[in-house]
């Protein structure tokens, strides 16, 4: 009986290191047995002992017992070992032998292509070996409609295990979908060129890829694997070389469209307005994805990559470009290593929780930069409080270094917000509707390095139960840098942001209460006399250091008329500007139930 995997891969995940060489420690630490058989991974074969067959354009000469020709068919019905060559412009080779023998196909030269069914059929096997000779090109093509009485779909369909091993290359082009799997399919080794109007790789059981070179070009997802039973539908990967493009790639997305008036409002009114109603992913599985290592450059009109349930990375390289999210995780997204730079995305990172414990993630996003919201694959949709934590979600960053450029909340937790460590650095938001953090929990820091640069109208600190000074500013600037500087004129961290800003939140263990520092960008600089562990508003409301108005009606705020109130410096105190922001009239408990009293340097609630 198969182990479920992500039970294993958790465990695995907490040794492996964050750059590791990847295939070489993911093959160390993993029991590769476990997964992939010797002869999955060896790829070899006795000469001797196989039977030959020339395709000769149609003209099929073999020699050796458990081979059948007929015109558009060559039936393979004994176990054994197979070496086929030559040129046929429609047929198809066929496995159909007992489900427990084993067969290798050994692909040497070999071009098949079929005009109404797949290529290569695996009909009945315990498993097949489809074996890429070494130095040879490959082809395995479908080039027209598929018959309506089969449920044959692909160029390549199996309706038991398959394995691809070998060092050879292999073509894969298909009307419909390039690999199709109905159990296991995995790949050891090889260099494959899949084409495809459907999905490039699908499997019911499980992918696992131990090495090889992969490029996909998809109308549907590149590499999905799909199973009701939640142990399977799983995908693996060990190591390779993966270049991805679904849907015609990001430019293709879905057009998002929401308010972006006050943050978490956006969730009411965010909505999909237009795009492909085809899921068009990367990588994509109903079970959990494993990535121990590999490089990946995925380019997709829908999710780069996708789980129903987990994913969980702890090596590799990925330069990510999607139409939607980057990494969605349904349920919890891990990330101990690796190297991630997402150029596009909706949302860079989502899952219910969102766990960063090493690894580099540098991240673009047109809305939130992280994001830890319930639901499935719908950018946390159809929450009923948007100002109160969903109990379920959180976000916890304990190592790795985390960079983010969003134009709405840089980190987004509907839950609890959690910092014990690395770095991180947000630039965004621009508007004031986001904040570069934004948390409907509890949201604590005692270690780690922040500097989250963003507009001041929803501008959140950390809060009370944090045990690492976290300053909360006044300090408006541009793309550039930002440092901070103790009384002697050390530097205590510095760190470059990309867009305008009009407060920023600093966090370091260097940072301590009783001491004074200089928060600067070369055009401007505030003084801060810390006097408490948290300067400047915390979570638990839109509350912050920066200052704001008092506002009341439909908004939510609560507010007074004629003037209003600017926090100082340390967010604790204010004083009263002339000026009238926007009139909300006497303070009354506003129209949809948010109202309160005043908090610390923030506006009235």
């Amino acid at each position: 009986m198969k182990k479920i995997l992500l039970s294993l891969f958790l465990a695995l995940c907490l040794v492996l290191t964050a750059c590791a060489g990847v295939a070489e420690s993911g093959a160390d630490v993993l029991d590769v047995s476990e997964y992939f058989s010797k002869r999955d991974l060896s790829g070899e074969w006795d000469a001797d002992a196989a039977v030959s067959i020339d395709l000769n354009n149609g003209s099929v000469l073999c020699e050796g017992a458990g081979v059948t020709v007929s015109e558009n068919a060559v039936r393979i019905t004994a176990a054994g070992t197979y070496v086929i060559s030559g040129v046929w412009a429609d047929g198809s080779i066929i496995v159909d032998v007992g489900n427990e023998d084993k067969v290798q196909l050994v692909l040497s030269g070999a071009s098949v292509t079929s005009s109404s069914s797949a290529a290569l059929l695996v009909e009945s096997a315990d498993k097949v070996f489809v074996t890429l000779a070494e130095g040879t090109e490959n082809t395995l093509a479908n080039s027209g409609a598929f018959s309506a009485d089969s449920d044959v779909d692909a160029a390549v369909f199996a309706r038991d295990d398959i394995v691809f091993n070998g060092s050879g290359k292999l073509n894969v082009t298909s009307t419909n979908h390039g690999i199709v799997g109905k159990d296991d399919v995995k790949f050891t080794g090889g260099v494959y060129a899949i084409t495809a109007e459907g999905r490039g790789i699908d499997a019911n059981d499980s992918v696992r890829v131990y090495d090889g070179s992969f490029t996909i070009v998809s109308g549907k997802d590149a590499i999905r694997a799909k199973h009701d039973e939640t142990e399977k539908g799983y995908i693996l990967i060990v190591s390779g070389t993966f270049d991805l493009t679904a849907g015609g790639g990001a430019e293709n997305g879905k057009t998002q469209t929401g308010s972006a008036d006050f943050g978490r409002m956006q969730w009411y009114n965010a909505a999909v307005s237009s795009g492909s109603t085809e899921s068009q992913k990367g990588v994509k599985a109903s079970g959990g994805i494993t990535i121990l290592g590999g490089s990946f450059a995925v380019n997709t009109a829908d999710d780069a990559i996708h789980s129903d349930t987990d994913i969980t990375v702890s090596g590799g390289d990925f330069t990510l470009a999607s139409g939607d999210d980057a990494m969605h995780a349904n349920s919890a997204l891990r990330i101990s290593g690796g190297n991630i730079t997402i150029t596009q995305s909706y949302e860079g990172l989502e899952g219910k929780t969102i766990e960063i414990s090493g690894g580099y993630v540098k991240l673009t996003a047109s809305d939130d930069g992280l994001n830890a919201a319930g639901g499935s694959d719908q950018s946390g949709y159809g929450r009923n409080d948007m100002f109160s934590s969903d109990g379920v979600s959180s976000i916890q960053i304990s190592g790795g270094t985390l960079i983010v450029s969003a134009e709405g909340d840089g980190i987004d937790s509907n839950g609890d917000l959690t910092v014990t460590g690395g770095t991180i650095v947000v630039s965004g938001p621009t508007n004031s509707g986001n904040g570069a953090l934004d948390c409907a929990g509890t949201a604590t820091i005692t270690g780690g390095t922040v500097i989250a640069a963003g507009a001041g109208g929803m501008a959140e600190n950390f809060g009370s139960n944090s045990t690492q000074v976290s300053m909360l500013v006044n300090l408006s600037g541009g793309a550039g840098t930002i440092t901070v500087t103790d009384e002697t004129g050390g530097v205590i961290l510095t760190a470059e942001v990309e867009k305008q800003y009009q407060c920023v939140v600093v966090s370091s263990p260097d940072l301590q209460v009783g001491k004074t520092y200089t928060v600067s960008n070369g055009a401007a600089s505030t003084q801060v006399n810390v006097t408490s562990t948290i300067m400047g508003g915390g979570m638990g409301g839109f509350g912050g250091g920066w200052g704001g108005w008092q506002q009341g009606g439909m908004d939510g705020f609560g507010g007074g008329r004629g003037g209003w109130q600017q926090g100082g410096v340390d967010g604790t105190s204010g004083a009263t500007v002339p000026g009238n922001p926007p009139d909300g009239g006497d303070q009354q408990p506003p129209q949809n139930g948010f109202g309160g009293g005043q908090m610390p340097g923030g506006r009235r609630h």
